[in-house]
Parts: C-alpha cells; structure tokens; sequence
C-alpha cells in the first residue's frame, strides 16, 4: 500500500533506499510508501492528498 501526497516543496526525494531517487516539483502529486510520506509531511515538504469525499488517497 502506498500514500498519494501532493509535495508543497520542490526537490530530489527518494523513498526507499534501494529505489531510485525522484525529482518531485511544487503541487505534483507522487505515491511513497507511508513512512516516507510521514516524513515529508513531519518536514513539511508535502502534504497528504485528500480525496473528494474527505478520506486519504491510497493507491495498492
């Protein structure tokens, strides 16, 4: 399971360590897997994507 968040900083990411890196920009919208998107978001680099209904946006 992954987490769609929607990065608020601009920047080079990688989420886990055998991956390689990304470039993500300003407003894009990326699935990481849960604890990289708590740290983007404890760094507030992203922040998580809400769906129309309210509820987190998920992708299996």
């Amino acid at each position: 399971m992954k987490v769609v968040v929607e990065f608020i900083e601009a920047g080079r990411y990688k989420d886990r360590a055998w991956e390689p890196s990304f470039q993500s920009g300003k407003g894009s919208l990326r699935s990481v897997s849960p604890s990289c998107a708590a740290q983007l978001i404890n760094q507030a680099k992203a922040k998580l994507h809400i769906n129309e209904d309210g509820s987190a946006a998920f992708e299996h």
